[in-house]
């Protein structure tokens, strides 16, 4: 299969920082966005062609019918329906996209760097507000503002970087600097005082590190020990504090979920309309149900929701796929961790499966099942970026 060419991925990543900080940076141009979004989704679909797209077709499935049902059965005119219809067509530009550049070799280590780099251009804006008691830190103008999106965000990048560093085995000085990025990433991670993505890091970290405990105890070490001296030191002990504070309080997720699957049983083939997702709480304010599943389910009804399990499962049984070899090599080593944070925070946040890294992840992971990683390019990616 032939790679699209670099120019496309290279223009995406400027979409990429473009989307996340034109505002923030007063670089805002109406329609812009989108018009890139289109030429370079077009582009990738116009070069790789369809059949490139088995691993991301129930994804595009799940954004069609939810379209489609809004637009038959509801008003798609709606302020809140229309936001969302647009979400949708840009998760499908996205979906599409990234499924062409993951058959660039090492592809994800560039995003990787791009998604941290956006990363450090918020730091900036970060700002730690308290609520409810508790200090939480805020990118505010940019679109990763919110402590639990700011949380996923630097969560992936932690995740890499751990394990970037425990697979890297060539350079001490490339596994320390990894090392010290994945610890100035956990610091964001852990000042946003978010819940989910320490969640999902720690299941990510529980999985990556099932298969390089073995091999790499030596590595494993001297990252405990790092971390250690970084805790003994004390930078963090204000902030866990917090986390402490916030383990007492009750998520609200055991009164939404019930309210949420009960409105689906009511309406299950075409939900309730997008317009119509949010669920009024103990106190009165309409909130999400704080899940991907049931906000598509909700939205658009069983079907889309179907679509959107196969599409998961997909990234499920490639990752497993990778966790069963006994050698993984290059992007492959890295991605069972990536699958399952993404899939933590798809459950316990809306919209979170629209973001890139779980795009990237996702994709990357599902074409483990293809022949797109036969042996003979693993064996190359390890050799070009791994060794």
């Amino acid at each position: 299969m032939p790679y699209p060419p670099a120019y496309l991925e290279y223009l995406w990543y400027i979409h990429l920082v473009y989307s996340m900080l034109g505002q923030v940076w007063g670089l805002v141009i109406p329609a812009v966005d989108g018009v890139i979004w289109l030429f370079i989704a077009g582009a990738c679909l116009l070069h790789m062609g369809s059949r490139a797209y088995k691993p991301v077709v129930w994804g595009l499935c799940t954004a069609v019918l939810t379209i489609a049902i809004q637009v038959l059965f509801y008003d798609p005119a709606a302020p809140v329906a229309r936001t969302e219809i647009v979400e949708f067509f840009s998760w499908m530009a996205l979906l599409i996209t990234v499924q062409a550049l993951s058959a660039r070799p090492g592809f994800l280590h560039r995003f990787a760097l791009v998604a941290s780099g956006i990363g450090l251009a918020c730091v900036p804006y970060i700002q730690v507000r308290v609520v409810d008691g508790v200090a939480r830190a805020w990118a505010t103008g940019t679109q990763i503002a919110t402590p639990n999106v700011l949380g996923m965000w630097f969560g992936f990048c932690t995740l890499y970087f751990v394990f970037f560093g425990l697979h890297c085995s060539a350079s001490r000085v490339l596994r320390l600097s990894s090392w010290g990025a994945a610890i100035a990433c956990f610091f964001i991670l852990l000042i946003a005082v978010s819940r989910g993505p320490l969640l999902g890091l720690m299941l990510g970290c529980i999985i990556g590190l099932r298969s390089t405990l073995k091999a790499n105890f030596v590595p494993l070490l001297g990252f405990v020990l790092l971390i250690w001296l970084v805790f003994a030191i004390g930078v963090f002990d204000e902030w866990l504090d917090y986390y402490f504070f916030r383990a007492a309080e009750q998520s609200g997720r055991e009164r939404l979920f019930p309210i949420a699957i009960e409105r689906i049983l009511d309406s299950p083939w075409i939900g309730v309309g997008l317009a119509d997702v949010a669920i009024r709480n103990s106190v009165g304010k309409f909130i999400n149900p704080h899940n991907g599943l049931l906000h598509i389910a909700l939205g658009a009804g069983i079907f889309p929701m179907l679509c959107f399990v196969r599409y998961m499962a997909q990234a499920i049984i490639g990752a497993f796929c990778i966790v069963l070899k006994e050698h993984s090599v290059g992007e492959s080593a890295l991605l069972p961790p990536l699958v399952m944070f993404s899939l933590v925070e798809i459950m316990i946040l809306d919209f979170s499966f629209m973001s890139p890294w779980v795009a990237v992840a996702f994709s990357l992971a599902s074409t483990q099942q293809g022949s797109v990683y036969s042996g003979e390019r693993l064996r190359k990616q390890g050799n070009d970026y791994l060794r």
